[in-house]
């Protein structure tokens, strides 16, 4: 077992073809270790960013699931698939259309903001414990289940005749398939993923990963970095190990609402939050042997 990837956090540039779970297999056999999670599907046909963690530091998963995520994408025209995306079966075409750039920039606000999302039928969400693909695989009908979602930002990267290349920032839960459909049905001329990839998954970049060929293991401290920290004295990391509450150990009252990394001395042992009940909660807890 790598002992160096125990409750650790793993960045992995996800390549085309490979599932989510065909990334998880690997991290596990390389590794030795057995409980290995991610944060976030990604398309098989999609590409990049797969944020993962083993052990104990897969509890911040939901963490990094939450944030915001940042995809660049290639829509390909005039095609719609029952996936959403090039792979699937067209089920309706369009020919000799032009796509004018102000009227795409146009229908690009409109996708803006707060907007009503219903996922492809080709998705891992699950309807009456059963994912949604499989009743597209049984040919049953289910209705799918709609979805708020943000789009904080569409950014126009560049236009071909038939197609076009956007970067996009999401929210979770935004299916890019889902909504390169709905945009080539508000242009009147279909549309489809041709491309997908991952850039960004807060708080993790795409520069920053491995490959599945050659796992790196990141230390969660220095992973995550970009929080504020507390320190406690030395001798209060057993209490901390057992769970004993934090506010009985730390003055929580001085601090603002918000993700902490909780040092005992020099050491790194634990992740808490500050809600704004201004309840504080472990979020992540190290075992005594990695203090």
């Amino acid at each position: 077992m790598n002992s160096s990837c125990q409750n650790s956090i793993i960045l992995i540039d996800k390549p085309i073809g490979v599932t989510s779970f065909d990334i998880i297999r690997k991290i596990k056999k390389v590794t030795g270790i057995k409980k290995v999670g991610h944060a976030g599907v990604l398309d098989k046909n999609a590409s990049g960013l797969l944020v993962c963690a083993t052990n104990r530091a897969a509890k911040l998963l939901k963490l990094f699931e939450d944030g915001y995520k940042i995809y660049e994408t290639e829509i390909l025209f005039g095609i719609k698939t029952d996936t959403y995306d090039i792979t699937g079966n067209i089920v309706a075409q369009k020919k000799d259309f032009i796509v004018n750039e102000e009227k795409l920039n146009d229908v690009l606000s409109k996708f803006s903001g707060e907007i009503i999302q219903t996922p492809p039928i080709y998705s891992n969400i699950k309807i009456n414990g059963k994912r949604l693909y499989r009743y597209a695989l049984e040919h049953k009908e289910v209705k799918k289940p709609q979805r708020y979602v943000v789009i904080h930002k569409i950014e126009l990267l560049k236009m071909t005749q038939s197609s076009v290349f956007l970067r996009i920032k999401c929210s979770k839960g935004t299916y890019i398939r889902t909504l390169a459909d709905d945009i080539g049905e508000s242009l009147g001329i279909y549309g489809c993923v041709k491309s997908l990839k991952r850039t960004y998954s807060y708080p993790f970049d795409l520069k920053d990963t491995c490959s599945v060929e050659n796992i790196k293991c990141k230390n969660i401290d220095k992973a995550l970095g970009f929080l504020p920290s507390i320190r406690l004295e030395e001798e209060l990391a057993v209490k901390v190990s057992n769970g004993v509450n934090f506010c009985k150990l730390f003055d929580c009252r001085n601090i603002e609402h918000g993700l902490y990394r909780v040092f005992a001395g020099s050491n790194f042992i634990s992740v808490i939050e500050k809600r704004k009940n201004n309840k504080v909660t472990y979020r992540l807890i190290l075992p005594n042997e990695q203090i």
